[in-house]
């Protein structure tokens, strides 16, 4: 098995071209948290973006790609070596094979699918019961693993996701096992809105937009009742649905398209869409895939904050 990890740069200006990789590590091991029996690293010169996301410009070994990185080309060859037809693959996250197929294509090289890769991000949650995903130095901490290695070098952070992935289960590790279809590493234009189609954003994380309220509120369309998306599902990480339930006239069905900008932030287009049938069967297959249960605000309401202000106020008089 092969864990993957890449640090990449998503530039800081227009529409989204590419995620740019400036580094590509992994780990050849015997299962996840077995020997580690090959390690791949490689620095990549980067040559289509002229400006830095701001992840980007902190991360710990930037300079060796800017000063000492070799080209795309020449570092995916040495990866086709290293890989030597293997197809079973782990990373953290479900877009680090995406990236990567991506970059190939876009200078002009034939990507090379993975038979099947596990997301050890996933898994984890699910593991814990968690409802959002952790950040890999968060699951690190959480199992215990000394942070002998820098975080956010590719490498190294290969390395911490075979160790977390081998503490999980073997049900938690087979759940979140999938396979890569090229349709699927395919850029996407970006999507046109449509009449009734709200857009929103910036949004710095995908979370952010997810548990946003806006993007949450379902209108009935019969009677205009307000009611909110509790939890969003999703086949492919751009497509969301979820459902709010009308008093009167049954599930109101949100739809949620994501789309990061070359800024690395994200951008909402959502709308509400008719229960029929065919709807109804998209949500039901959406929710066979991944799902997001979106976290309720704490805290007292704007309400309830000014009344007591107001007491405060008066006891002072």
């Amino acid at each position: 098995m092969i864990v993957l990890d890449l640090e990449f740069n998503s530039g800081m200006y227009g529409p989204q071209i590419l995620d740019e990789i400036l580094q590509i590590g992994a780990v050849k091991v015997d299962g996840l948290g077995g020997a580690v029996t090959g390690a791949f690293n490689a620095f990549i010169k980067p040559r289509v973006h002229k400006r830095l996301s701001p992840g980007a410009r902190v991360l710990p070994e930037l300079s060796e790609s800017l000063e000492r990185g070799i080209p795309f080309e020449e570092a995916y060859s040495d990866w086709l070596s290293f890989i030597d037809g293997e197809t079973e693959f782990a990373e953290w996250g479900r877009d680090d094979f995406k990236i990567l197929c991506r970059n190939a294509l876009y200078f002009g090289l034939e990507p090379v699918l993975p038979g099947t890769y596990i997301d050890v991000q996933t898994a984890f949650s699910r593991e814990l019961g968690a409802s959002n995903a952790a950040q890999l130095y968060q699951a690190a901490e959480y199992c215990r693993i000394p942070d002998t290695f820098v975080f956010h070098n590719a490498l190294h952070d290969a390395l911490y996701t075979s160790l977390i992935g081998g503490r999980l289960s073997v049900t938690a590790l087979e759940a979140c096992t999938f396979e890569l279809h090229r349709e699927d590493v395919t850029p996407q234009p970006r999507p046109t809105r449509r009449k009734g189609q709200a857009r929103m954003g910036p949004f710095l994380t995908r979370e952010l937009a997810l548990n946003n309220m806006g993007c949450r509120r379902a209108v009935c369309p019969e009677c205009r009742a307000v009611g909110r998306v509790a939890s969003w599902h999703t086949l492919d990480g751009r497509a969301y649905y979820g459902a709010a339930d009308c008093p009167l006239h049954g599930p109101v069905i949100r739809r949620l398209k994501l789309v990061a900008d070359g800024a690395g932030s994200f951008w909402t287009y959502n709308d509400v869409i008719p229960a029929t049938a065919k709807n109804l069967r998209l949500l039901e297959r959406a929710r066979a895939g991944e799902s997001f249960s979106c976290s309720r605000r704490k805290g007292r309401s704007s309400a309830r904050r000014h009344k007591e202000r107001g007491k405060k106020k008066r006891s002072r008089k």
